[in-house]
């Protein structure tokens, strides 16, 4: 059994706010007798004085502060469980998966989750990060909401196409490669290890069938390009992601063609026509377009 309730915090947050209990009371249509007594209730049961006059408005005594400031945590918490209750009760979303693809820039990523948050503050979005065909294999899963994935060539997936993400083939500034000739460099490749960026399933197939030239596997970009960082090898890896890396001249392109893999929309059978998932798609399709100017 709790000694004080919230009601009883609440009230004491509206005086601070208001300057009176007069000021609170109508505030909260009450009269300024319950108010009162609310108020004796609470510091009475704590045994701690929470208000003192000064001048004609009350203030919080110092112990008033700390106490307040915690209680404002379950008050706010409070209030965020009512306005979640409320989203139920209005058929409103309170939870989007998204299953996005490694290789969608985090930055824009997280600009668009802020703008979508923003929007709808009771509605959380859970994301699962996926890298090369674990998109596809979360899709046949239907683990999402929301997928921002690429798709093979031949899919016939109803979806909508997002961005080209474009991957360029570099190596550390001191690599053998980039020590010959630029029209050389191509039939040298093979001389040393490739460092690809591939997905859990198909790690374990190529661990299986090791292909004719040495290559080091890696299930995240940022450890794919660590590795390319510290030497291990040269590899494709997303521009948008090395940039900061060439533009220091810590890596370099080797200069043979860069590849682009494209990035799609999907949206689950459920959630096709869904309000909520369609605003999430439009913020993070928002941070997409303005960053291509």
């Amino acid at each position: 059994m709790f000694k004080t309730s919230l009601e009883q915090w609440q009230l004491l947050a509206a005086v601070v706010e208001h300057g009176s209990i007069a000021s609170a009371a109508q505030h909260h249509h009450r009269s300024q007798p319950a108010v009162s007594y609310q108020l004796n209730q609470l510091q009475q049961r704590l045994g701690v004085a929470l208000l003192a006059l000064q001048g004609r408005r009350l203030v919080l005594t110092p112990a008033g502060t700390t106490l307040l400031a915690q209680a404002q945590l379950l008050l706010d918490g409070f209030q965020d469980l009512e306005l979640r209750a409320d989203s139920i009760r209005a058929g409103k979303r309170t939870v989007v998966d998204l299953v996005v693809d490694s290789m969608f820039p985090q930055p824009w990523l997280f600009a668009g989750l802020k703008a979508f948050q923003q929007q709808f503050s009771q509605t959380q979005v859970h994301v699962k990060e996926s890298i090369k065909d674990e998109g596809v294999l979360q899709l046949q899963q239907q683990a999402g909401d929301l997928y921002l994935i690429s798709l093979p060539a031949d899919s016939a997936i109803e979806k909508q196409l997002v961005m080209d993400v474009q991957f360029v083939c570099v190596a550390h500034r001191e690599h053998p490669l980039l020590q010959v000739s630029p029209e050389l460099r191509r039939s040298q490749l093979a001389s040393y290890p490739m460092i690809q960026i591939v997905d859990k399933q198909s790690q374990q197939l190529l661990n299986q069938y090791p292909s004719a030239q040495e290559c080091w596997y890696f299930t995240s970009i940022d450890a794919a390009i660590g590795a390319v960082v510290n030497q291990l090898g040269f590899g494709w890896l997303p521009q948008q992601q090395v940039a900061p890396l060439l533009a220091d001249g810590t890596l370099a392109c080797i200069g043979v063609n860069s590849r682009t893999t494209q990035l799609y929309f999907v949206r689950s059978e459920s959630s096709r026509h869904d309000e909520t998932v369609r605003a999430l798609s439009e913020a993070l399709l928002a941070q997409i377009n303005s960053n291509k100017h």
